[in-house]
């Protein structure tokens, strides 16, 4: 075998060790907060219909990292034991697991998805989602956290 095809197959080795497909890393939370938040917010301030409702513009959310714990904790756990809904099996609601974080907001609300593969499907699904629609458009609130695991998707909205 000679050295140029050596060196190729231990390259093509090295790149597929480091394409890491875990979307669990904190640089991977970072950005899929960034890129929901950004889709989420542009739907916010532009105002947009759910279903038959207009619903107006509204000011833009900012990041929470206790809703983003609380979202990504959430997403993890739905995926690993394979249920899909807000109440979890033990009967936990979204403001009681945010508490439960450490969030002392008045407001938790939760949006949830799966099978989508990027930031603007997921949201575009929610807003063809009448309900999901005006959770994300609600004036209630001003912040929230995005967490994902495995193909399903949380947002945890608070105030």
């Amino acid at each position: 075998m000679s050295l140029k095809r050596v060196i190729y197959i231990l390259l093509t080795c090295l790149l597929f060790i480091s394409c890491n497909s875990d979307n669990d890393t904190p640089i991977d939370k970072t950005s899929l907060n960034d890129s929901v938040l950004i889709e989420i917010n542009k739907l916010r301030t532009a105002g947009c219909k759910c279903g038959n409702d207009n619903m107006p513009a509204v000011s833009a959310l900012v990041s929470n990292s206790l809703l983003t714990k609380t979202a990504f904790n959430y997403a993890k756990d739905m995926s690993d034991r394979n249920y899909f809904s807000h109440i979890s099996p033990e009967g936990t609601s979204p403001i009681q697991r945010a508490a439960a974080v450490g969030y002392t907001g008045k407001y938790v609300g939760e949006v949830i998805a799966r099978n989508y593969s990027t930031s603007l499907q997921v949201v575009m699904g929610w807003k063809n989602s009448q309900d999901h629609c005006k959770a994300m458009m609600s004036s209630n609130y001003v912040e929230m956290g995005v967490g994902k695991s495995g193909n399903i998707w949380v947002v945890n909205l608070g105030k």
